[in-house]
Formats: C-alpha cells, sequence, structure tokens
C-alpha cells in the first residue's frame, strides 16, 4: 500500500498542495513591495555602474549578460521554463516528486555541459560575443556564472510555478541586494570592469540558488510519495514537447532581444572598441526602461498558474477576458511610466549619469516604445502557454527576430544607434500584431479596446508631450465611459485594489 496521502491510483487528483501556497492577490501585493524595493536596489546600482565603468566597459558587460540571459534557458532545453504550466499537473496527479526530481537531474547534467562546453572553445566565444579574441580570459568567468545563473532561474521558476511568493520574494531581494553590494564593493576593491561585475552576478545568483535549494528540500519532505510513478518516456513524451517549443521561444526571444547590440558589435563598420562603447550608449538608455520589462515579465510569471489553474477547468474564456484586462492595464501604467522616465531623462543623463551617454539619451523615446511592445508580446504569450501552442510563440519570436535583423541591417550603418534602436521598435511592433492576430486565430478573444491601447505606445517615439496628452484621453475615457473597459473589468479592477488595500489597513480592535 502507498504511503501518499491523498493521492488515489485510480486517477483522482489531489486538490490542496501540501506545501503552503500564496494567493493571487498576496502574489500581487508582494510583487509590487519587492518591485519597488527591488528595482530601486537596481536603479541605484545601474546609475553607480554608468557612472563608475567607462562606456566601453559598460558595453562589455551588457554583452556578457545579454548572453547570460540568452545562454540561460539554451542550455537546460527550456525545461525550467515548462514549471509554470506542468507543475500544477503534476501535483494534482500525484506525481510532483518524480516531476521534480527528473527535472533537477536533467537541469544539473544539462548546465555542467554548456559550462564546459564554454571553458574549453573560450576563444571562439569570446570572437562570437565581443569581436575580439584578446578577450577571451574572461569567458571562463562567464562560464562559471552560468551555471549559478540556470540555477537561480530554475528555483524562481520553481517557486513560481508552485505559488510560493513569499520564498521567490526573498530570493529575488538577495539576489538584487547581493548583487548591488558585491558588484559596487568589487568596483571600489578589486578592479573599475565589467569583471567585477560578472563576478558580482555570479556570486548573487549562487547565494540565491543555495538558499533556494535549502527550501526546496524542506518542501520535498512534505511532497507525498507518488503511488503511480510515470514510465521516463511517457513523462517525457508529456514534458518535452512543451518544453521544446518554450526552448525554442526562449532562444528566438532572446536573441530577439540581443541581436541588436551584437549587429552593432558585427555591423556598424566602427572598431570593436568603438562599437562595444556604443552598446555602452545604448546600455545607459536603457537602464530605466528596462525596468517596466523586469515587472511586466514577473507579473506574467505570477499569472501564469492561474491561468492555466482556470484553463485546465474548462474556464478558456476566463482566461482570454484575464489576458486583455492584463494588456490594457500594463499599457496604461507603463505610459505612466515611460512619460515619467521621459521628463526625467535630462537630469539623469547630464547629472547622475556625469554626462557621459548623450547617445543614449537621444535614442530614449524609441527605447521606451520598444520596451512596451516587447512587455506586450511576453503578456499576450500567456495564451499560448496554457493552450499549450507553445509553438506559436516560436512563430512570432521568429518573425520579430528576422525583423530585427533585416531592419537593423537597413537602418544602422546609415542611421547609426538610432537607426538600430527604431529598428528594434518596428521589429517589436511586427512581433506583438502578430502575436494577436496568431492568438484570437487558436480561440482567445481580442477585444477591440486591447487592439487600441496596444497601437498607443507608438506615440512615446514622437517625445513624452505627444504622449503626455494621448494617455489623459486614454485615463479619461478609462473613467468615464466602457469604451476601454467594460463593467466586468472594472469590478475585477475594483475588487482587486480593494484586496489589497485591506492589507495595508490596521486590524480593527
Amino acid at each position: 500500500m502507498s504511503a501518499a496521502t491523498g493521492v488515489d491510483a485510480s486517477g483522482e487528483t489531489i486538490d490542496a498542495p501540501t506545501y503552503r501556497t500564496t494567493s493571487l492577490a498576496e502574489s500581487m501585493l508582494l510583487l509590487a513591495v519587492l518591485t519597488v524595493v527591488q528595482r530601486g536596489v537596481g536603479f541605484v546600482r545601474g546609475v553607480l555602474f554608468c557612472r563608475w565603468l567607462s562606456a566601453e566597459q559598460l558595453g562589455l558587460w551588457d554583452l556578457v549578460f545579454g548572453f547570460l540571459m540568452l545562454a540561460g534557458p539554451l542550455v537546460v532545453l527550456g525545461i525550467p521554463g515548462s514549471f509554470g504550466r506542468y507543475v500544477e499537473h503534476f501535483r494534482q496527479k500525484g506525481q510532483l516528486r518524480t516531476f521534480l526530481f527528473r527535472t533537477t537531474i536533467a537541469t544539473i547534467v544539462l548546465s555542467a555541459l554548456g559550462c564546459l562546453t564554454l571553458w574549453f572553445f573560450h576563444e571562439q566565444a569570446a570572437v562570437i560575443l565581443f569581436r575580439d579574441a584578446s578577450l577571451a580570459s574572461i569567458i571562463p568567468l562567464v562560464a562559471l556564472t552560468l551555471t549559478a545563473v540556470v540555477g537561480f532561474n530554475y528555483f524562481v521558476e520553481l517557486f513560481i510555478a508552485m505559488r510560493q511568493m513569499r520564498t521567490v520574494s526573498a530570493l529575488q531581494f538577495i539576489n538584487s541586494v547581493l548583487f548591488a553590494v558585491v558588484g559596487l564593493g568589487l568596483l571600489l576593491a578589486y578592479e573599475t570592469s565589467a569583471r567585477s561585475v560578472i563576478l558580482a552576478y555570479g556570486i548573487s545568483c549562487a547565494v540565491a540558488m543555495v538558499l533556494g535549494a535549502f527550501v526546496l528540500a524542506k518542501d520535498w519532505r512534505n511532497l507525498p510519495l507518488c503511488s503511480n510513478v510515470p514510465l521516463q518516456s511517457e513523462f517525457w513524451r508529456k514534458l518535452m514537447p512543451f518544453a521544446a517549443w518554450l526552448w525554442a521561444i526562449n532562444l528566438l526571444s532572446n536573441l530577439f532581444e540581443v541581436v541588436d547590440r551584437y549587429m552593432i558589435v558585427h555591423f556598424s563598420g566602427l572598431t570593436s572598441e568603438q562599437s562595444i562603447t556604443l552598446v555602452g550608449d545604448y546600455h545607459s538608455s536603457r537602464v530605466v526602461p528596462w525596468l517596466m520589462v523586469a515587472v511586466a515579465h514577473l507579473f506574467g510569471g505570477i499569472l501564469l498558474p492561474h491561468l492555466s489553474a482556470d484553463w485546465e477547468r474548462g474556464e478558456k474564456k476566463k482566461v482570454s477576458q484575464q489576458i486583455n484586462l492584463l494588456m490594457k492595464v500594463a499599457v496604461l501604467v507603463m505610459m505612466a511610466g515611460a512619460i515619467a522616465i521621459g521628463v526625467c531623462a535630462p537630469f539623469l543623463f547630464e547629472y547622475v549619469f556625469s554626462g557621459k551617454y548623450n547617445g543614449g539619451l537621444n535614442v530614449l523615446p524609441w527605447t521606451l516604445t520598444y520596451c512596451v511592445w516587447y512587455s506586450l508580446t511576453g503578456c499576450a504569450m500567456l495564451y499560448f502557454c496554457c493552450a499549450e501552442k507553445t509553438h506559436v510563440g516560436a512563430i512570432v519570436y521568429g518573425a520579430g527576430l528576422f525583423a530585427n535583423v533585416l531592419l537593423n541591417a537597413l537602418l544602422l550603418p546609415q542611421f547609426g544607434l538610432t537607426g538600430a534602436v527604431i529598428a528594434t521598435a518596428l521589429a517589436n511592433a511586427i512581433a506583438v500584431s502578430l502575436a494577436m492576430l496568431l492568438s484570437a486565430r487558436h480561440g482567445m478573444e481580442i477585444q477591440r479596446s486591447t487592439l487600441l491601447l496596444v497601437a498607443v505606445p507608438l506615440l512615446l517615439g514622437f517625445g513624452w508631450p505627444v504622449a503626455l496628452v494621448a494617455l489623459v484621453v486614454l485615463l479619461w475615457q478609462a473613467f468615464a465611459s466602457e469604451r476601454l473597459f467594460n463593467a466586468d473589468e472594472k469590478e475585477t479592477l475594483k475588487a482587486g485594489l480593494g484586496e489589497l488595500t485591506k492589507r495595508f489597513r490596521p486590524a480593527s480592535t
């Protein structure tokens, strides 16, 4: 007889997890608090990096960080990225222990192979990343950092999927603070170079990874034993099609996100040093706007398990409604944030960045534009994840990547950095449009108000005064009519805000 608790060999599902989960409202609250603190720390860290590093060293760090974000999901074949979709599935079948054991072993083996490959072929990697073989000595450090990044991402994805947002918040906070403290300390005490920043990022990810392992070990003891262990072949046949397509999406989306910087390095016609310096200018324009992208991705990651639960119950219409609402609210919030950034930008670049990155200031409006569209594309992708149509996401990012390369090839040689950023913005417009078109073809009900709001970020490219007028009109319509938000959506927003504000009110005596 099985020792499992609540597992029925006949196939009945387990309703309640044995580990403590966090509700959607509390998850959003924790995320809001975490975002304020963590992004505040990240902003200060990014500003000081910009002040203390030369443009060339800042560009070098940007290229390495882009590679880490690209290679992290790549080397593990997208397995951790599938947690948001399948943790709940295997938990309800009483097979979570098996799921965790097999995916953990696979992740460890694959990340080790990736690290060793990068270490052995360090000279070739330096040429690909920097167009400069003399920088090969930095690649072994990048390889070690990559293993820590994979481990950190594994636990973040897992605990989000298990709806343990307290743990996710703690890990994210520790990682962010450690990166700032260790990074700034190494810049002051070791050397003022990208090497110090890479080392600090590896240390912060490694510490968070170890802490995540301790938490998982505690949860492991509480998991029921599996009474019907799936065969290896059946298990991987269920998991890998989704993971493989997610791997392809991660590869294409991360290439889509970083290809413009590598186009600058390899196709700008400048020397290696000059092109990396130009990447440093580009990085300065993304320091603040990329905070919006990070927040949007965090919200999407938190929402996915809840959307998956609705989908498993057959409530597909509710999934469509929630994604529409998410995208519309995201546009308004990010437009307001982008306008605030535009207003503060002259002071930021002149005094905080010490006037070193005028090129970044010039392209900031279009950087803001593409960051909003990139975030919205990720929101639209949630529908494909729920519907297990992740291959459609590969089509979206593949088309966006092709457009980005083609437009950069046309605009970069003639217009320099401005051409590269405009090309990226146009490619993101193509990607989000295609994502919405294909999601509609696969059953999602796209509202007209969503289509309207998704087009609005284009106005950011023409300066914040134009965008501000548009935002005021949109907010007026949102409150005074039902053209943007219908009655049900307004009620949902009101209920959500009410749930959050209750947590800030002192308990009645």
